[in-house]
């Protein structure tokens, strides 16, 4: 099989950031004796600030150093992870970072999040919705590059292109066996659309995206982001690994009470998954382990193997060395917002 990260690589510009292939490991005794769990450790792509949004900022980062743009917009959440990669792997290498935040629930994670962000000199913008966020598109021109929420778009989904390499290469050389289902969060659907176009297999791999935000997070929307790499891909003469795609299958069942919240079912599974080892969220990763388990319990997992996409990041949060930088941006913030 061609090497598709390489192939990524050479046909666009990246900035590296990540520590990649990232590890895989086999976990028992989270799931039943009839299910196979692997771990693929997302969460140590960076020893900055790593998950899931690492692999889709090398390319959208290195396409704005490309056209010599300094300045980068983007939105989302208060405790979007996207926005802290921004804005710490940002001020990392050069760029100036400004995001527009709409509301989720805060708790001691997101304020975390939202000084680290502060510390590594990041411009924030509160906002009420998510719709006013998206607004703030209008402020970029030539000099600004924007960033689409969760970094999904066309081109920051191409990580995830590389991403869906990495692991069928990881197969091929025997560092992980061949696997049946692959669990993963379905947020701002890069991630998930990224492995839908690349997991290719001669048997098609099931890939469940597990739902941690409301309509319209769901398959329109993860369909439209293939078609939208397929076409970039193509102009790119990218051509997709042989075999079958994935079979996706969307799961509803897990998102609780909304976005940035947590249900008793995800709080269940980081207790689980914390006594063997494995730290999760209860607002992302921990939905994503709660449908595993459930589907385990039911049966629907029986004799396979399975992948779970742990995409969280657990780096430390340091403040130390930006601190400074953040008290003489001229900005004001408050966290407590």
């Amino acid at each position: 099989m061609d090497d598709l990260p390489a192939s990524l690589r050479s046909r666009f510009p990246t900035l590296p950031l990540g520590m990649f292939p990232t590890r895989v490991e086999r976990l028992r005794g989270l799931a039943p004796r009839d299910v196979e769990l692997w771990i693929k450790h997302e969460n140590e792509s960076s020893s900055l600030f790593g998950g899931n949004k690492i692999r889709k900022l090398e390319f959208l980062l290195g396409a704005a150093r490309a056209r010599g743009v300094r300045r980068v917009l983007t939105y989302g959440g208060t405790g979007a992870h996207h926005v802290a990669a921004t804005a710490l792997h940002g001020a990392a290498h050069g760029f100036e970072v400004e995001a527009a935040l709409f509301p989720q629930p805060l708790d001691d994670h997101v304020r975390a999040l939202l000084r680290a962000e502060v510390a590594a000199g990041a411009r924030l913008h509160y906002v009420s919705t998510a719709a006013s966020a998206l607004a703030y598109r209008a402020r970029c021109g030539r000099e600004t590059a924007w960033l689409a929420g969760g970094g999904s778009s066309a081109l920051g989904t191409l990580g995830w292109i590389s991403g869906g390499g990495e692991i069928l290469a990881q197969i091929d050389r025997g560092a992980l066996p061949p696997v049946d289902v692959v669990y993963c969060a379905l947020g701002s659907c890069g991630t998930v659309a990224g492995l839908a176009w690349s997991l290719r297999r001669p048997r098609a791999i099931e890939l469940v995206g597990v739902r941690v935000a409301p309509w319209p997070v769901g398959r329109w929307m993860t369909r439209r982001l293939v078609l939208g790499v397929s076409r970039v891909l193509a102009r790119a003469r990218v051509e997709a690994p042989e075999g079958e795609p994935p079979a996706l299958r969307v799961e509803h069942a897990f998102l609780g009470p909304g976005y940035g919240w947590p249900s008793a079912e995800s709080l269940d599974a980081v207790t689980r998954a914390r006594a063997l080892g494995l730290e999760l969220d209860p607002i992302y990763t921990g939905k994503v382990m709660a449908a595993l388990l459930s589907d385990a319990r039911a049966g629907r997992l029986r004799g396979k193997r399975v992948l779970f996409l742990q995409t969280q990041s657990t780096a430390p949060l340091a403040l130390k060395g930006t601190v400074e930088r953040a008290r003489t941006s001229g900005a004001s913030h408050d966290l407590r917002a």
